[in-house]
């Protein structure tokens, strides 16, 4: 085409979308009608702050299942879930009284296939979902009676629970005491139960599935979810049971709710007091929670989470595509610099270019290493490639967060920040661009090698925790996990002259991030314990150990034993130091401990390192990683020595394996690093 040629034509659209105005949206005006009729309407334009609206939160699903409705007299296909809210929304009308619905849904009045107008609005979400007089979010079609009695069940309970949840978890309890009982297997232990303890478990199993499977529900595992009733003035969840195919009779729907407000508080109490029960029932509560925790505040009015840690938290997401895990938060009020967006939309580069530009942009702003800290690797980081690819989605710096990959681990949050000054030396070498076979950036800061890793555990998992029976103990991917744990952070070729008692409260603190604190809780997550009701709770899990390991010994001469190790942590130990854990144990429950340590320590390792000190890290932790103090880290950074560059011997180059916790040496002071500082330069 030559320099004289017309500019290039419009693309055709259909004529319901009319180029928008800055600052303008479409509203769909949804006429009314019975479940059977043809969904009518027509698209309107107005400034985002015009007439009254609500907005539908929704999931879009399989886009090859699609249903035709009618808008500006033009036909325009939309998905079929799309569809059903439309049909469950248009009949939800006043009794007698005939009315258009004004709505918005994303795929209806975005044009999806005009690039820019889809990049700009959605820059504005989040303030559309604001805005919104209420959002009305569609958790889809209940298919069959069944199902609908497993939705109306869960949530009757849910209100019921929330009562008076401390009474309800008690109740839950009985879940966890007989974890063998079953219904259907040969030869049931329900008959071994009394006819009391038999009905409470019947009750408790069937309220608790209900509960199990309405928060599988696909609509709680959408990113785009998290802002839309997050930023909600009121947000309501509803479903329906679906119309038969043969409807055109049906001239009613009865809408299932319940308010997004309360579900947010059973989930918080759930993750927070009942993390055991979720692991065992194998709740998905816990996804829910993640996107009540982007919203939480604190008692002055400020978000409690920002915008990188937010991020963190939805990444067990589902999204279409990866650079939506950036743009589906926009509408956070931590998503801003100085009134300036933290990032554009920006369709034409990878995710990991997006992810880098995001983490490079932040700690350059800032001067402050938190991104770095939620990284999480899936594999290997030595093993990644250290030049751009565009067509590599996720290439990227070891030190940047890949928040597509699956969350596993809850971000390592310490109490007292062991950084010194926050503006120190910290450096990005090379560009963000994502060029093709130019460096990826290069992360380079001054700081401090605090150890070397030695020995390191198998990965935890949350089946590991609980304290039940021979039977659940034998069934663990990793039986006895505490007596191995001792075994290798306190080997018994080592145990000459060394504090026992140090060692273990040093390996209690580190499982749930644990403060030394007196006046202050010992982990941010679970029950708010301070120190002293940590020791006591620990003390008794230790107990319950050694109790289940001797009653395995009393009943089967010590056949169950062949699943543990020879030793056992309680019987290591020096008799001062038993009298000790029976002093802290006596009255104590060791259900605190168990919630407060069951989140942080979930797919992390125990390590050992060269001094003796025990720490928690990262699942792909080996010995030979070393323990670094980093000034503008709030903890300390597990970083692996790598070959390949020569910038002298004041400097180590290294990948980023994860951030860490070692509670022997968290509270170190700038005065105690004063000297042989280095300079890493992380790949």
């Amino acid at each position: 085409m030559s320099s004289n040629s017309e500019p290039p034509l419009r693309p055709h659209y259909p004529g319901c979308y009319r180029p928008l105005a800055p600052g303008f949206i479409r509203v769909f005006e949804l006429e009314p009608g019975n479940p059977a009729d043809p969904i009518v309407g027509r698209l309107v334009s107005q400034a985002i702050d015009g007439e009254a609206y609500e907005a539908v939160s929704y999931v879009w699903g399989d886009p090859r299942q699609r249903r035709d409705i009618t808008v500006n007299s033009e036909t325009l296909s939309v998905t079929a879930n799309l569809h059903g809210a439309l049909t469950a929304f248009r009949h939800h009308l006043l009794p007698g009284r005939p009315q258009v619905r004004r709505l918005w849904a994303d795929a209806l009045c975005i044009n999806q296939d005009d690039v820019p107008e889809r990049t700009a609005q959605v820059e504005l979400m989040g303030s559309i979902f604001k805005g919104a007089l209420r959002v009305l979010a569609w958790l889809g079609w209940e298919e069959g009676e069944e199902a609908r009695q497993h939705t109306l069940n869960a949530i009757r309970f849910i209100h019921s629970f929330m009562e008076d949840p401390e009474t309800g978890l008690q109740e839950a309890r009985i879940l966890l005491l007989h974890h063998d009982v079953s219904v259907t297997g040969p030869p049931s232990r329900l008959a071994m139960l009394s006819e009391d303890d038999r009905r409470q478990f019947e009750d408790q199993a069937g309220k608790w599935e209900a509960v199990k499977f309405f928060f599988e529900t696909r609509y709680f595992h959408r990113a785009w979810i998290v802002q839309e009733v997050g930023l909600a003035r009121e947000a309501i969840l509803y479903t329906a049971l679906k119309p038969p195919d043969d409807s055109e009779n049906c001239n009613s729907l009865l809408l299932d709710s319940i308010d997004w407000q309360l579900v947010g508080q059973f989930v918080k109490f759930l993750d927070y007091r009942a993390a055991s029960l979720v692991t065992h029932l194998g709740l998905m509560s816990w996804v829910a929670h993640h996107i009540w925790m982007v919203w939480e505040k604190a008692e002055d009015g400020t978000p409690e989470c920002d915008f990188l840690t937010a991020m963190h938290w939805v990444r067990i997401l589902g999204v279409t595509d990866a650079r939506d895990r950036v743009y589906s938060l926009l509408g956070h009020p931590c998503a801003t610099f100085d009134g300036q967006l933290i990032i554009h939309p920006n369709y034409t580069v990878t995710r990991g270019v997006v992810y880098t530009q995001l983490a490079a942009n932040i700690i350059l702003k800032t001067k402050d290493l938190y991104a770095v800290t939620l990284v999480d690797h899936e594999v290997d980081p030595c093993e990644l490639k250290r030049e751009w690819d565009p067509g590599d989605e996720s290439r990227m710096p070891s030190w940047v967060p890949d928040w597509h990959s699956i969350n596993r681990t809850t971000p390592i949050d310490w109490a007292q920040p062991t950084a010194g000054p926050e503006d120190i030396g910290i450096e990005i070498e090379g560009g963000i661009e994502g060029i093709q076979g130019t460096m990826m950036p290069h992360l380079l800061v001054r700081g401090w090698v605090v150890d070397e890793i030695v020995a390191v555990s198998h990965r935890m998992e949350t089946t590991d925790f609980p304290v039940t029976n021979l039977t659940r103990e034998m069934a663990k991917g990793n039986p006895f996990w505490l007596d191995r744990v001792w075994d290798l952070v306190f080997p018994p070729d080592r145990r000459e002259g060394c504090d026992a008692l140090t060692v273990l409260e040093a390996l209690s603190l580190a499982l749930p991030f644990g403060t030394r604190e007196k006046d202050q809780p010992a982990s941010k997550v679970g029950p708010q314990q301070n120190l002293a009701e940590h020791q006591r709770s620990f003390a008794a899990y230790v107990l319950d150990y050694h109790n289940l390991r001797q009653t395995i010994a009393s009943a089967d001469d010590g056949e169950g034993l062949g699943y543990a190790p020879p030793g056992s942590l309680y019987d290591s130990l020096p008799e001062e130091a038993r009298a000790e854990l029976r002093r802290r144990a006596h009255g104590a429950t060791s259900e605190g401990f168990l919630e407060c340590m069951t989140w942080p320590s979930m797919c992390r390792v125990v390590y050992r390192t060269a001094s003796g000190s025990v720490g928690i890290g990262s699942r792909i932790t080996r010995p030979g990683d070393l323990v670094c103090r980093v000034p503008g880290a709030r903890v300390l950074m597990t970083l692996r020595q790598i070959a390949g560059y020569n910038d002298g011997p004041s400097t180590i180059p290294c990948v980023f394996v994860a951030p860490t916790i070692v509670p022997a040496r968290m509270k170190m002071s700038d005065e105690d690093f004063s000297e042989n500082s280095v300079r890493f330069r992380i790949i």
